[in-house]
Parts: structure tokens; C-alpha cells; sequence
């Protein structure tokens, strides 16, 4: 048997409006295995969201399509399914954390019945079963399970996000993916929803695909690190080979801006420019107009992924003529 749980490959999804067509998520691949965790990281705009809405089929109608690619798990390529049989999937084998906690609950629905209804739906129970599940979530990450009764204006901004993490797990789901779940938080929340995530994510044999910014999440909680740029997938390795050895410029210049206790600067190095306007892509190197190690030939070919050693990929042209010749 592969322990191999879900397997994205040569995937594309752009969004299609009568004006223009924005090409978010161009031709990535990657693999995430039985009870790991994948960090992909990389600036607003990576295409790091519609990824993941497009695992799980959730792209905005009429406007997002998949144009290539396969999304397979369990042997089954998840783009061919209905929509009633995605609906299976969603919650019970595959769940989200979504970004802002203030808008990702119903607040006209006590917390207990939105933890319930996901469990009314993939299980055969009753509704008292139901909400004596709930209460056991809401224990689990730390809220006192009598609050079952309770709407999401009467809790603050930290536990409406644990309450998410509550119905993200409600039906302890094979892979679980978490959207910048710490974002809106301050910093010593944040440092209580990941402590718990792990914990959580250890005890169940969750695989989870994190979804972040910050660097210092993905080396707290990470096995594997996947960067984005553009859309594409720029470097891909495990946590120490891309956080000992980064191949990709663009990788390094994120390294260089974060700060760091051992050097005494007056400015923190910045990338200059901004990302590239997904409507209107390069067809040479996407990262050419902000790269500092670019070179003469990296705005004339786009280059491919190359593994640089076992397990470790990289997308960049100066690399691979280092290699090729």
C-alpha cells in the first residue's frame, strides 16, 4: 500500500472573466503523505488559496476552472467527481480551515449546531449524538463545552478560530488544510492554535497542508516546504533542505527579509518590485524583474523544474546552467 494520501499533479486554474483570463495556479505538483505536514509558503497573490479551493472543488462557478491536472486521492481523481460526491469528501476525508475566523462562521447559529451539522452530515446519528460531539470538539481545543449554546459575536477572535479548528475536525478528516489559520490573531494566540494544531494534528495522524506567510510557522510545524511564485512552484523539499540549502533566488530573498537577532542592521532587506500580474504573465522567468542573481539569458527561456538532489526541486535558469554545465 502507498503511503501516499493525495497526489496534485501538472495542475492549472485560471479565472475567466469576459475581460480577461487570470492565470493563478500554473502546472504544480506535489505529493502529501499518510500523517505529514506540507508548508506552502509565498507572498498574497501566489495562488496559495486557489490551490487549495481547488482540491476541494470549491473554485467560484463560471469564473474558476481547472484547465489541466489530476487531484487524486484514494485512487480517485478528485476533478472528475460530482458535486454530490465532493460533498462526501468535504468535512469527512478532506477539511479547511479558512482564513478569517470573524467570517468563516454563521452568526445567527449557535457554535454547537454549526460543529453538529457537519457531523449530522457523514455520520449516522442522531441529533443528541450530534451535539454531545460537538461538546467533546469544543473541549478538545480548549473551550469549556457548556458554550455549546453560545453565538460567535460572544467569543473573542482566538477562540472563534478554535472553534473553526473544532469543525474542521469534527470528523477526524484524513487531510486537513489550514489557511493562514493564525493570520488575524495576535502573536500569543497564534502561538496557542499552532502549540494546539500540532497536538491535535499528532494525536489523530492528520497529513495537513499549511498554508502561510510566516516562515517561522512552517519551520515550527512543518516535515516538507513547498514555495510559490506566480502560481508556479518554485522550490520543493523537505523542511531542511529547503530551509538549509535554498536553491531558489526567490527563496533566498524571503530568508534575507526576515529578521534576525544575530546581525545588527538599521533596515531589513526587502524584494523590490511587486508579484507579477497574473493576467498578464511573463512567458521567460516569472521572478526575472525582481530577481538580484538574474542573468542574461533568464528573460529569454522559462525554465523548468529540476531536482537538485533527491528530493529537492528547484525552478530556475541560472540553476540549471550551473548544472548542465
Amino acid at each position: 500500500m502507498s503511503d501516499t494520501l493525495l497526489s496534485v499533479k501538472d495542475l492549472v486554474i485560471h479565472y475567466e472573466t469576459e475581460d480577461e483570463v487570470v492565470e493563478a495556479v500554473n502546472n504544480i505538483s506535489f505529493d502529501i503523505k499518510k500523517g505529514e505536514v506540507l508548508g506552502l509558503v509565498g507572498e498574497t497573490g501566489a495562488g496559495k488559496t486557489t490551490t487549495a479551493l481547488g482540491i476541494l472543488g470549491l473554485l467560484p462557478p463560471k469564473v474558476g476552472h481547472v484547465i489541466q491536472g489530476s487531484i487524486e486521492m484514494e485512487g480517485k481523481d478528485l476533478l472528475k467527481l460530482s458535486e454530490k460526491e465532493m460533498r462526501q469528501i468535504r468535512g469527512k476525508k478532506i477539511s479547511m480551515i479558512f482564513q478569517d475566523p470573524m467570517t468563516a462562521l454563521n452568526p445567527v447559529k449557535t457554535v454547537g449546531d454549526q460543529i453538529a451539522e457537519v457531523v449530522l452530515l457523514h455520520n449516522h446519528c442522531s441529533k443528541a449524538e450530534a451535539l454531545k460531539r460537538a461538546q467533546e470538539m469544543l473541549a478538545m481545543v480548549g473551550i469549556v463545552p457548556e458554550r455549546y449554546k453560545d453565538y460567535p459575536h460572544q467569543f473573542s477572535g482566538g477562540m472563534k478560530q478554535r472553534i473553526v479548528i473544532a469543525i474542521a475536525l469534527a470528523c477526524e478528516p484524513e487531510l486537513l488544510i489550514a489557511d493562514e489559520p493564525t493570520t488575524a490573531l495576535d502573536v500569543t494566540i497564534q502561538a496557542q492554535i499552532l502549540d494546539m494544531m500540532r497536538k491535535l494534528q499528532k494525536e489523530q495522524g492528520t497529513s495537513v497542508i499549511l498554508i502561510t506567510h510566516d516562515l517561522g510557522v512552517v519551520a515550527e510545524m512543518c516535515d516538507n516546504c513547498a514555495v510559490m511564485y506566480g502560481g508556479e512552484l518554485v522550490e520543493y523539499g523537505t523542511l531542511e533542505q529547503v530551509f538549509d540549502n535554498p536553491k531558489h533566488p526567490y527563496t533566498r530573498a524571503l530568508y534575507k527579509s526576515i529578521p534576525s537577532l544575530d546581525r545588527d542592521v538599521h533596515r531589513l532587506e526587502v524584494i523590490p518590485g511587486l508579484v507579477p500580474d497574473p493576467s498578464d504573465l511573463p512567458e521567460y522567468c516569472s521572478f526575472y524583474e525582481r530577481c538580484s542573481e538574474k542573468c542574461d539569458r533568464c528573460n529569454k527561456f522559462d525554465p523548468v523544474r529540476t531536482e537538485v538532489e533527491p528530493g529537492h526541486f528547484a525552478k530556475c535558469l541560472q540553476f540549471m546552467k550551473e548544472w548542465e554545465g
